[in-house]
């Protein structure tokens, strides 16, 4: 079988056909069909035709001598011989009875000027357009028929609509080529039409056609799996490649947060990562989905309704569907989504809606109003639950999108940074698509090729996607070659080749400007974006020339033409990169920029104008009319009818307004302010793209320190501090705070290991440090404690294994797994720490001797260097270079047990551990080398521990069921201070846990669980308690300039923890702030005392205050014991089930006692408020039987089932009481009642379950005051201090704010405050402006009473959900909000200032003020700051 020919010219997108389509003739000459080339000697045509051209019943064969009449129709007569050619049939398969068969092979006796076109086997064609050439009766020379395909029907034909109102299938277009315009290509043969309406078609499928004939396979195209210029959508899933981390990452996002957005660069992928790469994982999970273009409608909200409607009433017609998506626009309008989607989910079965709003950036181009729309259905506090809206936004668009006031804060609520994919996933992208077709291969290393001219710009993906899918159909016997590669211009310059090529073909001279004009309509500048992008046109955009020339290229996949949500026609440019890749269409946007950006002003000034009703205020003023004289009339083309009558009515309207005021001073005038204005505008602009530029590297840098948390968490420290400093973003703020969660509470932080840590070496006083890699790679610190680290990475010409460094730390080596040693030395004040290399001598049988179960030991002043060598023990001299000596080697041990060695403190002795199996089976022994002998300094004992200096050990021995630890010297084995038994019972074991041991053995760290403790063991007691964080230990305590540390590495991160004297670990069952923030006030959890300490960072070790509380203790539980007075001096404390402590909140001195009465007895129906700062509902709080508050007036309030009394605070003396009961229905079970504090003085709030209507008491005269009707599921309410606003607890933790006048609603429902019932949250108002703090769902906000957005938001991590476990609790809040007791579950917790400033501060000096090194710099994916991120001490 001939295969096809090398494409003509004529093969761009479907005037390919012209050189295919042949016209069969019967023997009268008159065309009875159609029939294609498949090859330059074979041809397609219907079994029917072959019989009407030769004149035979439908159901006889051919006879092998018949010949038919062939010509090609399409292609100039000048072009081929005017007669045409005959053909025979080759093959000839008759119709079936009732549809089916119908096909026939022909082969060409002589060639014809043509080209054959491919056969694309199609998977999925629904709805696809599809244009047919036909010849019906009465047109002699042809017609173009405009159809959409649907699915198959029983016979395996597939059906083909009538699109719009032109030429409908019928006899003359049997046998045609059906030219898919999604596919570019052949992908059936017509075969019948029905005579009846609906005008349907029915072409038979290239599957068929292959099925009847097998030997066509070779000729035909499986789909190409890319996707050319267009995204990837939802139905081509199974092609997304290269994304599936961030596909899985975004979906679990959405399962927690309602709002998600992807920011990345034009051409980066954004909307195929939420299409092909989100939507199928939510659907998985019982979402459905539907997708929103903002400008691909009259509003973005008729948009949203047209992409509802199919899930709402799926059997609607179109005309039916049109008519509805006005209705449905004002039921949004009016009532939001929640109804909606209630009906949605009902009706589909789903158990969320996910709306994927794509290209986000045209919505920030279209008028307030507009935007304002969507807004409030989908980026409103107004949103349902159930509902997760997922965008994609250019990066450029970023900075205007977050300064939008309406969608500011929810756009930046949750920002995936899209980056580059890396050369891996580039690869994948590239070969994984086509390894999964069979038969299909590239040729070798022309993927390196492809990926070598791709690079790793984002932008570069669609000219890749397009490349790929025109080399795909360039293949040749299923091989993709470096010649159609070639051909093709490579990836840079296959976009460009082609649209030139379409050019020439497609748009005659004639049309050239015709063509011009329209793209510059299909090519906008938004307002203050430096950036082109592309633009949808209406039909009603265009004029007819326009139009024609739109329909031309649309074949071409240079543009794409559609439907808005109303059914109006569009067309746009297939993909942003024709912008920059087509050379002609980047030199025309940059010729024509300035007017591009006139005419978006232009646009955006006079929709202005339509929705303020054609306000004539709004109409152009005199300087705008000056400004459009440089553009009208030369440009007028350029406009459209209602531009320009929008510029005539307000030159209409300026006239009649200054016809007399022509005065020569007005030229002038214009001149000046133009003048000005343009000044102006300079300064302003270059101020605008600075931040700009800021505002987006910030971004880089915070998604840089996300990604660099695990591989190098220091240097992700560093990244969250460049990128608060470079720009103070929300985003940069929550990174900022979030590593300062996580490594604040650490004395030091380092890392930088190429790899995770497999063991380290540190000098005495911990400043230096060499760790080593699992992978076999080094990296040295300087700097560690004295505060300024610095950092470099080893050079090894093998796997590193072992560090070693000096006492002094001015020494360090290291011994490679081949057993290949080298020392440097070590320069802690330079910014290149490591000195010149020195490579010691290799000993005999290095390589494969070394490393007989014994570490290699470096002596204390770093002169020596010991290691075990086959047999022998080699001593090598870092000053020469050699070997100094060898000695005997421990006998290797068989009985399971281990050795390690060390040199001792005189550089002679070399000091053995010899840990047995079991207890007490491990000995310490000293070798003189110089004497060759032994002596024994301990046995008998589980565990030794050897000191920094190596003068002294740390012996530790099982006694019965405890544990004793004893410190010796090593010179004579004399036990020194007394032997460490533990008595405390919490800590109590029988198991040796020594860890490590300070410089001179006095001080060892005893580990239990999650503590560690370390013991003087001179004066035989604990000296200091801390929680343990590490996985894995140094066994040296480290000591710099008095303070003690504990070094400990996990994965790739390095701690220094530091151990002061003293106990470090609080006890504490309940915690509030001081009204300041400044203090704390603790009830320590066994309930013994009350404690008063600073928050400030590092002086909450001080005690300021205690008083200790009266037995038996009442200890936290859920019930809140300590309350505060609202001006912050008086301090309540319940110290029993009826008593009440009040102290001076300063010195916890305590004024009054008060017993108030018995609570009420079981089974009494109503339960006291609990405070108006804590979410936790009633119903599940037993203790809730008695609870106290302080009023407006300073008085104690107490509440007993449905009593309250009020006391003097000083006193202790009973004002007044009120029972509460006389509010309560008297028959049927009494409904629960919250009781609670009101911000004026003798008054109360009593709200009684079930009912809407809150009730203000005033507690002296038992009188209503006043009702405030609220909600039917209200639990609880809270009032701001100026009464004039409210805070609303609804069923399951729901919180809304409210007005008092006019009563209503301002904000919420806001997301629950009550999913995890256990987990501590607050919420409360923070002054008089209507200012409310919600700390909950691992966030800190506060939000101002009409207004939707946060004012400010401190995310510490991602919400709780099912896949997000980290949940961290609120406990208080200081009065201003700028304070907290947080709790975290993996860390200590404790106050902490919401201010960036301070975790700068405390960052800054965990990383030892370290810099970013030039290596640094030049490796990372994003540019840093210059200046140092910080300011050394």
């Amino acid at each position: 079988m001939t295969r096809p020919g090398p494409r003509t010219a004529e093969g761009i997108g479907p005037k390919a056909l012209n050189a295919a389509v042949l016209r069969i003739r019967d023997v009268r000459g008159d065309p009875v069909g159609l029939g294609f080339l498949v090859s330059p000697e074979l041809a397609l045509t219907c079994a029917h035709v072959v019989s009407a051209a030769l004149g035979t019943a439908q159901d006889q064969e051919p006879p092998p001598s018949a010949r038919l009449h062939v010509d090609l129709p399409l292609l100039p007569a000048s072009a081929q011989d005017p007669t045409g050619v005959t053909a025979r049939v080759e093959r000839w398969m008759p119709p079936r009875d009732g549809g089916g068969g119908d096909m026939a092979v022909l082969r060409l006796d002589a060639p014809l000027p043509g080209a054959p076109v491919r056969l694309i086997e199609a998977e999925q064609v629904w709805e696809h357009p599809v244009r047919a050439f036909g010849f019906p009766e009465g047109r002699p020379g042809g017609v173009w028929h405009s159809g959409i395909l649907r699915e198959a029907q029983a016979y395996g034909w597939v059906q083909a609509d009538l699109a719009g109102r032109g030429y409908p299938v019928s006899r003359g277009f049997s046998g045609t080529p059906a030219w898919d315009e999604n596919l570019v290509g052949v992908v059936g043969m017509v075969a019948v039409a029905e005579a009846g309406e609906p005008r349907v078609s029915y072409l038979i499928p290239t599957a068929g056609l292959l099925e009847a004939w097998p030997d066509l396979r070779g000729l035909a195209l499986p789909p190409s799996p890319f996707r050319s210029l267009t995204a990837f959508r939802e139905d081509d899933a199974p092609h997304f490649h290269g994304r599936k981390a961030e596909s899985d990452e975004l979906a679990r996002a959405l399962t927690g947060e309602p709002w998600v957005t992807i920011v990345g660069a034009s051409g980066a992928g954004k909307s195929s990562l939420a299409l092909a790469g989100v939507v199928p994982r939510l659907r998985t999970s019982g979402a459905a989905a539907v997708v929103v273009r903002p400008t691909s409608g009259t509003t973005p909200l008729a948009v949203l309704a047209a992409a509802l409607l199919p899930l709402l009433e799926p059997e609607l017609s179109e005309i039916h569907r049109l008519v509805k998506v006005s209705e449905l626009t004002g039921v949004l309008r009016q009532g939001g989504l929640a109804d909606v989607v209630a009906r949605i989910l009902d009706l589909s079965d789903s158990r969320r809606l996910l709306v994927v709003v794509d290209q986000f950036e045209e919505l920030l181009a279209l008028a307030p109003a507009a935007v304002d729309e969507l807004a409030d259905v989908l980026f409103g506090a107004a949103l349902p639950q159930s509902v997760r809206v997922l965008t994609t936004l250019r990066a450029d668009f970023l900075e205007i999108a977050l300064a939008h006031p309406r969608l500011g804060a929810v756009i930046g609520r949750r920002v995936h940074a899209l980056g580059p994919l890396g050369s891996e996933r580039l690869r994948e992208v590239v070969t994984a698509p086509v390894d999964a077709v069979p038969g299909v291969r590239y040729e070798p290393t022309l993927v390196d090729r492809i990926l070598e001219d791709t690079g790793t710009e984002p932008g570069a993906l669609p000219l890749l996607g397009f490349t790929l899918d025109l080399l795909w159909q360039e293949q040749r016997g299923g091989l993709l070659t470096y010649q159609a590669y070639h051909d093709l211009g490579g990836v840079t310059g296959a976009l460009g080749t082609h649209a030139d090529q379409v050019w020439r073909e497609y748009v005659p001279e004639g049309d050239e400007a015709v063509a011009r004009r329209l793209f510059t309509q299909l090519i906008r500048v938004p307002l203050g974006s430096p950036a082109a992008t592309r633009r949808m046109a209406l039909r009603v955009d265009l004029d007819q020339e326009q139009w024609r020339v739109a329909q031309q290229l649309a074949a071409t996949r240079l543009l794409v033409t559609g439907r808005s949500a109303e059914g109006v026609e569009t067309v746009e440019l297939a993909h942003e990169a024709l912008i920059s890749g087509w050379d002609k269409l980047a030199q025309w946007t940059a010729e024509d920029r300035s007017f591009l950006e006139w005419r978006e002003a232009l646009r955006h000034d006079m929709d202005r104008w339509e929705r303020a009703g054609r306000a004539p205020e709004l109409l152009p003023t005199a300087l705008d009319l000056a400004a459009s004289r440089a553009w009208v009339p030369e440009r007028a083309g350029d406009l459209s009818a209602a531009e320009r009558g929008y510029l005539e009515s307000g030159r209409s309207y300026r006239r009649s307004r200054a016809r007399l005021r022509r005065a020569g001073w007005s030229a002038v005038s214009v001149v000046l302010v133009l003048a000005l204005t343009l000044g102006s505008l300079f300064v302003v602009t270059r101020r605008e793209s600075r931040e700009r530029d800021a505002l987006a590297t910030s971004r880089a840098l915070t998604q840089a320190s996300q990604d660099a948390s695990a591989a190098d968490p220091a240097q992700s420290v560093m990244l969250a501090l460049a990128a608060y400093q470079t720009s103070p973003t929300q985003e940069a703020r929550n990174q900022l705070l979030r590593e300062h969660l996580a490594y604040a509470d650490r004395s030091r932080v380092i890392s930088g290991l190429l790899g995770t840590v497999r063991t380290l070496q540190t000098s005495l006083d911990g400043d230096v440090v060499l760790a080593t890699s699992r992978n076999g790679r080094a990296m040295l610190f300087t700097g560690v404690t004295s505060g300024n680290v610095r950092s470099a990475q080893m050079s090894s010409v093998g796997q590193v294994a072992y560090p070693l460094v000096s006492a002094d730390g001015r020494r360090a080596a290291y011994v490679q797994e081949d057993g290949v040693a080298a020392w440097f030395p070590v320069h802690a004040d330079r910014d290149q720490p490591v000195g010149d290399l020195h490579r010691l001598a290799a000993a005999p049988g290095t390589a494969v001797g070394s490393d007989k179960g014994l570490n290699p030991s470096m002596s204390a002043d770093g002169t020596l260097i010991a290691y075990r060598v086959l047999d022998r023990l080699v001593w090598w001299n870092l000053d020469s270079g050699s070997i100094a000596r060898t000695t005997r080697a421990p006998t290797i041990q068989t009985d399971g047990s281990s050795d390690d060695v060390w040199i001792g403190a005189d550089n002679r002795t070399l000091l053995l551990r010899r840990t047995g199996i079991g207890n007490n089976n491990t000995a310490l022994l000293a070798h003189d080398t110089a004497t060759d002998t032994t002596r024994v300094v301990a046995k008998d004992v589980t565990d030794i521990e050897l000191s920094g200096d190596r003068t002294a050990a740390v012996v530790c021995r099982k006694e019965n069921d405890t544990t004793v630890v004893s410190l010796l010297r090593i010179s004579d084995g004399a036990r020194q201070g007394q032997p460490y038994s533990e008595q405390d019972q919490r800590f109590k074991s029988s198991v040796c846990l020594p860890q490590a041991v300070s410089t001179d053995g006095t001080r060892v760290a005893l580990w239990y669980s999650d503590t560690l403790r370390v013991v003087d063991l001179l004066q035989n007691k604990v000296v200091s308690a801390v929680p343990s964080t590490s996985t894995l230990w140094s066994r040296q305590l480290v000591s710099a300039e008095g303070r003690l540390f504990q070094v400990g590495w996990k994965d790739s991160l390095i701690t220094y923890t530091e151990l002061p004297t003293g106990e470090s670990i609080l006890g504490v069952g309940q915690q509030i702030l001081t009204q300041d923030g400044s203090k704390t006030i603790s009830v320590l959890s066994d309930g013994s005392a009350l404690q008063l300490r600073p928050t400030a960072p590092g002086t909450n070790d001080q005690l300021l205050a205690e008083a200790q509380r009266p037995t038996p203790y009442r200890k936290p539980g859920s019930t809140e014991l300590l309350k505060m007075s609202r001006d912050g001096r008086l301090l309540a404390d319940q110290e029993g089930a009826k008593v009440v402590a009040v102290l001076d909140a300063a010195t916890l001195r305590r004024l009054a006692t008060i017993n108030a009465a018995d609570p009420a007895p079981a089974g009494t129906a109503a339960t006291p408020a609990a405070d108006p700062g804590s979410t936790q509902e009633p119903d599940i709080a037993k203790e809730l039987d008695f609870q106290h508050h302080f009023d407006a007036g300073g008085n104690v309030l107490t509440v007993s089932g449905t009593l309250v009394r009020q006391w003097d605070p000083h006193t202790g003396r009973e004002l007044a009481h009120y029972d509460a009961k006389v509010l309560l229905p008297t028959t049927g079970n009494p409904p629960k009642t919250l009781i609670g504090p009101y911000p004026a003085p003798n008054r109360i709030t009593v709200t009684v379950w079930g009912d809407p209507v809150v009730r203000i008491v005033d507690i002296t005269t038992g009188a209503v005051v006043e009702s405030v009707r609220t909600t039917e599921d209200v639990l609880a309410v809270q009032f701001d201090p100026s009464l004039r606003f409210f805070g609303l607890m609804r069923r399951g933790g729901i919180v809304e704010l409210w007005r008092r006048d006019p009563l209503r609603k301002e904000l919420g429902p806001l997301r629950s405050t009550a999913e995890d019932l256990s987990t501590p949250t607050v919420t409360r108002f923070l002054d008089g402006d209507g200012r409310f703090l919600i700390a909950a769902n691992n966030a800190v906000r506060t939000y101002r009473v009409g207004e939707r957005a946060p004012l400010v938001s401190y995310e510490f991590g991602e919400p709780p959900s099912g896949s997000y476990k980290r949940t961290f609790s609120f406990l208080d809040a200081s009065k201003d909000g700028k304070t907290v007791i947080y709790a975290d579950p993996s860390g200590p917790g404790g106050p902490l200032p919401l201010d960036p400033r301070a975790w700068q501060r405390d960052l800054c000096k965990v990383i030892g003020n370290r810099k970013f090194t030039d290596d640094e710099r030049s490796s990372l994916p994003v540019r840093v700051p210059t200046r140092p991120v910080c300011a050394p001490d």
